[in-house]
């Protein structure tokens, strides 16, 4: 057999981007993945004519190509991955007596929104200032993950103090320091479900990434969300690397207190000096280790919420149905946290949230693949509760009850999506429902967690999570080492390739070499 010197577990972008980054270092690397088809959740789908993307929605900072995010992604494809800039007003808060655009530019949606609140301007710009200054201190917060961790304790008040200012509180308690107006805060808040958790639960260093993120505007890579991992497979495979589907981990190998290697749900043992995870960190603290360290384990922050998709497939082109680029934010009310709690207290009670995009229009290279074609999808952040008596099904085998179940919510969100664009009336010729069950089929996610660790303010105090695990010899890549979103995924992947490779790995993305 093949002997190589790093296995990875799981194909999400955390995993691939740091088997690419080790290949890069001539490392030959072994990717297991127990979906058929590499990529984790920044995959496509297919059914019939149609394809969809499942967690690729949209990027910032990358239309930049000497930013740090995008100088990473260049060096994992070898420069093979291009992105398409999308509309201005690349997200539309929607509320039942008024619409909101975010316009590229801090200053441009500083304006629009002083406009909107012309009594608010003063809270507004300490608002965007503040969000400048939290997300700017994040990088040396995120440095703690991979320095020893006897320094990291010595330079958390350097280091950590900084960013934890922000992360430590909620997002929420900081915007009512600045203004009451809860139209305001709701609509400041209004891309809640790009991280998961309504104001009064999430973490404002969280909520302040997620905004100073897409200031400057968003892309999608053209081509669809498949080519991240098509373009960084053949970095990994061209010093002899493998990525191999349909291959679920059963556990880890450990001997002498140090991980060795793998096992397969089908029996073939792999060894390595090297292993890392991407099937997040208590995964592989709780199912995949033979005996977890307790006090990691014991202190896990609470899972991230699942979600509802709908998938729908057109006769039409873009143009022809009214999609566009923008991401249409669709919310019950402007108390956030109100309309969660409601829904989770009672399914039937109006969606809190429902983000539509359509992935066919935001890549240029859709028409050329698919004519006459497009797809629409809506997403519902949604708990793992009502969906739990089904847990021990299995997928597409879950009954008539479950079936009905989904038709149920489907009607509803179809109402939703053909009022805000009404050109898809009549052209639907295919449609789909998953739900958090799906989520934890096709990743193995607990209770269809989409985000990881919830991003709460609890999660930036557990100081545990590093890039290198307790076990020697395993490190940690994904949503759970940095934070929620591909483009933290892949430098998730920087940090720990720094640790297993004794080097800054970040120098040599910059430099867009490897020596």
């Amino acid at each position: 057999m093949t002997k190589y010197d790093a296995i990875v577990i799981g194909s999400g972008i955390g995993g691939l981007g740091t088997a690419a980054m080790l290949a890069r270092h001539g490392k030959k690397v072994l990717v297991l993945e127990r979906h058929y088809v590499a990529g984790g959740l920044t995959h496509t789908f297919r059914r019939r004519q149609f394809e969809w993307d499942v967690g690729v929605h949209y990027l910032g900072q990358v239309h930049d190509p000497e930013h740090p995010l995008r100088r990473a992604f260049d060096y994992v494809t070898g420069g093979k991955l291009a992105w398409a800039p999308m509309d201005p007003v690349y997200d539309r808060m929607i509320f039942d007596d008024a619409r909101f655009e975010f316009r590229t530019g801090v200053e441009t949606l500083k304006d629009d929104l002083s406009r909107a609140f012309p009594s608010e301007a003063r809270a507004i710009g300490s608002y965007f200032d503040t969000v400048r200054r939290a997300a700017r201190s994040a990088d040396k917060f995120f440095l703690q993950r991979i320095v020893p961790k006897w320094l990291g304790w010595l330079l958390h008040p350097v280091l950590g103090r900084p960013f934890q200012r922000y992360a430590g509180r909620t997002t929420l308690s900081m915007l009512r320091s600045w203004t009451r107006n809860e139209r305001l805060i709701g609509v400041l808040t209004g891309q809640w479900g790009n991280y998961g958790l309504p104001p009064e639960r999430s973490s404002f260093g969280m909520h302040a990434l997620v905004a100073d993120y897409y200031l400057e505007g968003a892309s999608y890579p053209v081509g669809g969300a498949s080519r991240l991992a098509s373009t960084i497979m053949p970095v990994i495979e061209a010093v002899g690397g493998d990525v191999w589907t349909s291959t679920p981990v059963a556990n880890i190998l450990v001997r002498d207190g140090k991980a060795i290697g793998v096992r397969t749900e089908a029996g073939l043992e792999v060894f390595a000096p090297c292993i890392v995870s991407n099937a997040g960190v208590e995964t592989t603290l709780n199912q995949l280790l033979p005996v977890s360290p307790r006090a990691e384990r014991s202190a896990c922050p609470p899972p991230s919420t699942g979600h509802i998709a709908l998938y729908l497939g057109l006769s039409g082109t873009a143009s022809e149905l009214g999609l566009g680029s923008s991401n249409l934010w669709v919310h019950a009310g402007y108390d956030h946290d109100a309309t969660t709690r409601a829904f989770e207290r009672n399914p039937q009670a109006p969606f809190p949230l429902v983000y539509i995009n359509s992935p066919s229009a935001k890549d240029p290279d859709w028409e050329r693949r698919h004519p006459g074609i497009s797809t629409v999808v809506a997403i519902v952040p949604a708990s793992f509760a009502p969906f739990a008596r089904w847990s021990g099904t299995r997928w597409a085998k879950r009954g008539r009850e479950y079936i009905d179940y989904k038709a149920w919510l489907t009607e509803r969100l179809l109402a939703i999506v053909c009022r805000e664009l009404p050109g898809v009336k009549g052209r639907i010729l295919h449609q789909e429902l998953s739900t958090p069950l799906s989520t934890v089929h096709f990743t193995g996610h607990a209770a269809g967690a989409m985000y990881g660790f919830e991003h709460s303010p609890q999660r930036f105090h557990t100081r545990w999570l590093r890039s290198a695990s307790p076990v020697p010899g395993l490190f940690f890549v994904g949503q759970d080492v940095v934070t929620v979103g591909v483009g933290a995924s892949l430098m998730s992947g920087v940090l720990a390739s720094s640790v297993i490779l004794r080097r800054n790995v970040l120098g040599d993305v910059l430099r867009g070499g490897s020596t």
